[in-house]
């Protein structure tokens, strides 16, 4: 449960530094994702299995100067971040909660304003608050996930949701993960080209229902859903 307090700040913060207008769209979107999707969701998506090997960086650093990267595994990380001036909490409504269930946050800052941020999970319950829908991913065998990216429009265009999931993908590879899942709405080509540029595979195609507390899932393999 996101706490009124939290949800104040950031309110707050939003009227200050981005107006009015930026507030009331937020505001709108918050409503979509987090009251609107708690009773009902639907959309169909394509489902990506990075297996884990080096690539190149130099090929995906974003086209911006004087950025940094900064990874959160706590609330105290986070806190000290924003002692600091890089304030992950304030963009994030529901970031308190992502690390209190284990979800780990790869961030990019310019000077510091944030400009893109995404999520990976190593546990189920890291899962549930990274990325919901019900694939598969087998944690035990290390096997991991990442998800809610998110780019700042002002810094949109420039690479970063390429770069953040190579530096995701980086991080899990670096500690032993073999294999990474993740979700993408069919709709959302601009994170389908970000992607692809990492070589992924497209392994299934989903569809996905939920009405109050039922669910509906249905996975098929892209080879039958380019056809169905």
């Amino acid at each position: 449960m996101i706490s009124p307090g939290v949800l104040f700040k950031r309110a707050r913060h939003v009227f200050k530094n981005e107006g009015f207008k930026i507030l009331l769209g937020r505001g709108l979107n918050f409503l979509r994702y987090y009251v609107i999707r708690k009773f009902f969701r639907s959309g169909s998506y394509y489902l990506y299995e990075h297996v884990m090997e080096a690539k190149l960086e130099s090929d995906l650093v974003p086209r911006i100067d004087n950025f940094t990267s900064h990874v959160v595994s706590s609330r105290q990380e986070a806190d000290k971040l924003a002692t600091d001036g890089f304030d992950l909490l304030l963009q994030f409504v529901d970031a308190v909660r992502r690390l209190e269930k284990g979800a780990i946050g790869l961030c990019f800052f310019v000077g510091q304003e944030l400009a893109h941020a995404g999520w990976v999970a190593l546990t189920e319950a890291a899962k549930k608050q990274v990325d919901p829908l019900p694939y598969h991913v087998d944690f035990l065998n290390k096997e991991a996930c990442t998800g809610a990216a998110y780019t700042k429009p002002k810094y949109r265009g420039k690479g970063f949701m390429t770069y953040g999931y190579y530096k995701r993908l980086e991080y899990l590879r670096e500690r032993g993960i073999v294999k990474s899942r993740n979700a993408v709405r069919i709709s959302n080509i601009a994170s389908q080209k970000a992607i692809a540029k990492l070589e992924p595979n497209i392994y299934a195609r989903a569809r996905y229902l939920k009405i109050l507390c039922w669910e509906f899932w249905r996975e098929m393999p892209l080879t039958y859903a380019s056809h169905s």
